[in-house]
């Protein structure tokens, strides 16, 4: 099974080619010319031919569809789309949550959604709550989250790590969570198809109501 994965949503662009069992991988940063994500074509290029593989030979994309950059977010599903449809291929859709939760192994996820609201991640499930929540939701719990949330609650937390701050291999923990999610769906192409990808950019809070 070839799969090609890739991340433009968080704070670098990660690449994955898994092809013929073997998998070439990189980290891609911003620099002072270009957001990481216009890197994105160039260095899929590069990688398919370092791995001497034609497009056609792909059987399933996967990418993260968020929470993250809303820049990187809309670029990674604009390739999605258009290989899943040029080539007719399944798209794995993964979010930043199940990525970062499996890489660092914490208990829960805390990401910063802006506007004093943020998403939580824990059980499979991703939420988006007040920021007067967060403390009792991270409680005695080991946490993942970005630089803000740190800066934010780490404090008041011993177990919480920023991954901006780590070296996880992302983009290899992608193409495992696509294998799960491919071997346990009972129709790959239906349940991957390109018109099911959603964007989950960082949110305005919603407004609340008292009735």
């Amino acid at each position: 099974m070839n799969i090609f994965c890739f991340d433009t949503a968080l704070d670098k662009t990660y690449i994955a080619l898994l092809a013929n069992d073997k998998v070439e991988s990189c980290e891609i940063k911003s620099d002072e010319n270009n957001y990481h994500s216009a890197y994105l074509l160039p260095k899929t290029k590069e990688i398919f031919a370092k791995l001497n593989l034609s497009y056609n030979k792909l059987d399933f994309l996967a990418t993260n569809c968020g929470p993250g950059s809303f820049t990187g977010i809309r670029a990674a599903l604009s390739v999605a789309k258009v290989m899943s449809l040029e080539l007719d291929l399944p798209v794995v859709n993964l979010n930043s949550c199940e990525i970062l939760k499996r890489a660092s192994k914490k208990d829960a996820v805390l990401l910063d959604a802006r506007r004093s609201m943020y998403y939580f991640y824990e059980n499979g499930e991703i939420s988006l709550i007040l920021k007067d929540e967060v403390l009792d939701k991270i409680k005695n719990k080991t946490v993942v989250g970005d630089l803000n949330s740190k800066k934010e609650f780490g404090s008041k937390n011993d177990d919480f790590v920023a991954y901006e701050e780590q070296n996880y291999p992302l983009g290899q923990v992608m193409l495992d969570l696509a294998q799960e999610k491919i071997s346990a769906s009972k129709n790959p192409k239906e349940e991957f198809s390109s018109a099911k990808l959603k964007a989950n950019y960082i949110q305005t809070p919603p407004v609340f109501s008292n009735n």
